[in-house]
């Protein structure tokens, strides 16, 4: 039986980084994707080094013809499409409403809910023959809003809103949302470096305080049940809002998971 294959964006760093080296250690052909060419490169190639197999392929999620090249490039290296996993996202603008920039609030929709539409359409064709499944990594901003968050609130709130669309429509491609929990990513840094300027300053130093008394998530924990949930997730979870550490996923984790972090 042929490998599974499975794309994730924003798999340079952080999440889609750790999430891809799981993949990979799932005996999953993963294609990274991320606009950062060189560090895009270099990651993958210690996956192979490693005995994984990954493919790089620079791009912007918010690009139509970049999905659309993401799409073939995987397909024609590999033969076959089984996963996405949208992990790409950004959390600017960092204002509130009435000072954000639109300009900015467009790029985010951009990123966070039409390239995830635009890949997924692209590669629906593909996910349909293999029963495939689609993961959209989302938040706990999707359910609740943040002061000076707006444009993120939004978007990942709309992500949540395609994943259900996409379940009722397709009856071939399982879809799943999952809060991935608060990660030390390049994020959370810039929560820490611009929040005073565009958060109240009480939920700023909530997420100061994360960073210094050690609560925020290793990358490689959510991660690793990204990877199973994207490979393994059971059909009847499809159109479902879950948490990475509930106790349904991780019972599926332990199941598949080949990794002890």
């Amino acid at each position: 039986m042929s490998k599974k294959t499975i794309i994730i964006t924003g798999a340079s760093r952080g999440l889609g980084l750790a999430i891809a080296q799981d993949a990979a250690a799932l005996n999953a052909n993963v294609v990274m994707f991320a606009r950062s060419a060189d560090l895009l490169a270099q990651e993958a190639q210690y996956i192979r080094d490693g005995g994984g197999s990954a493919l790089a392929v620079p791009g912007d999620i918010s690009k139509l013809e970049d999905c659309r090249r993401l799409v073939e490039k995987t397909v024609s290296n590999f033969g076959r499409l089984d996963s996405i996993v949208h992990n790409a996202g950004i959390l600017e603008p960092l204002a509130p409403i009435a000072e954000a920039d639109p300009a900015v609030w467009q790029q985010s929709l951009l990123v966070n809910l039409l390239g995830p539409m635009m890949l997924t359409q692209a590669a629906l064709p593909y996910l349909r023959q293999n029963r495939g499944r689609v993961i959209h990594v989302s938040s706990g901003a999707a359910t609740y809003a943040i002061a000076g968050w707006s444009a993120y609130c939004t978007t990942k709130g709309g992500l949540n809103q395609l994943s259900r669309a996409l379940a009722i429509e397709e009856d071939l491609v399982t879809s799943l949302a999952v809060r991935p929990g608060v990660v030390d990513t390049e994020m959370q840094a810039l929560i820490r470096t611009l929040g005073a300027e565009g958060m109240p300053e009480e939920a700023h130093e909530r997420f100061l305080r994360l960073k210094e008394t050690g609560e925020l998530l290793p990358p490689a924990v959510p991660g690793g049940t990204l990877a199973v949930l994207a490979l393994y997730a059971p059909r009847e979870w499809d159109g479902d809002f879950l948490s990475w550490d509930e106790e349904r996923v991780q019972e599926l984790v332990r199941m598949y998971a080949t990794r002890g972090d």
